[in-house]
């Protein structure tokens, strides 16, 4: 492995240090035990992305032939297992305290469970514990762009967790929030994959497009309820 992987490593902390200072900043927050235990626990939501790997190496041994066993690994086993740890953390740790009050409350910790479950999921990627990196193109921005991704795919699923708090409509909103952020995972993983650059131009517009957009409208909303 190269030393430029190895300083892949530093990114999830890096901006999880930038967004903790910004919240100190912008919100005069005086205590970080809730963040700190979305970071921790979305560290230990790599478990869950271990056993699902894990399981389909036994079934699969390493073999992916063709592209629809490539597919259900990367969108089923790989980002549904992912997205499905995270959720379940949301959902019964932070879903239920009184600070969390809309889709404003779900992005920022969702946000901090990603980049904590990033901080150790690049480590496993780059040491093939987990993934497929024979077959991932560009690995090393693969690797840096990985936790960019997470906050994304967090954003999402923050902004609909919380509407489903909001409205008291939760399964719909929860199962659309889980839905969509596997998709974003999946898609994710599958640009490099088929190493197509205009799909990863594409998948990075769009991503940050929408993920500003539901940023700001978690934000307009959080406003409403004063």
């Amino acid at each position: 492995m190269t030393l430029l992987n190895y300083i892949s490593f530093v990114v999830s902390p890096l901006l999880i240090l930038l967004f903790i200072t910004y919240l100190r900043f912008k919100f005069s927050i005086d205590s970080l035990k809730n963040i700190r235990n979305a970071i921790i626990l979305g560290m230990l939501c790599v478990v869950l992305l271990f056993i699902a790997n894990y399981l389909i190496e036994l079934e699969w041994h390493g073999s992916y032939r063709n592209m629809r066993r490539m597919a259900f690994f990367v969108f089923v086993v790989t980002a549904f297992s992912s997205e499905l740890a995270k959720f379940l953390v949301l959902k019964s740790v932070f879903y239920k305290m009184k600070n969390f009050a809309g889709p404003l409350e779900g992005i920022i910790y969702s946000i901090f469970i990603s980049l904590g479950f990033s901080t150790l999921a690049v480590v496993l990627y780059a040491y093939g514990v987990v993934g497929v990196p024979d077959q991932i193109h560009n690995f090393s921005l693969f690797l840096y762009t990985y936790p960019l991704a997470t906050v994304f795919f967090g954003i999402t699923m923050g902004f609909f967790v919380g509407m489903g708090k909001m409205r008291k409509n939760g399964f719909i909103d929860n199962s659309t929030g889980l839905f969509l952020s596997t998709f974003f995972h999946g898609l994710f993983h599958f640009g490099f994959i088929t190493s197509d650059i205009r799909l990863l131009v594409f998948i990075a517009i769009g991503y940050l497009v929408i993920g500003i957009t539901l940023v700001f409208q978690g934000v307009s909303l959080r406003l409403g309820q004063k």
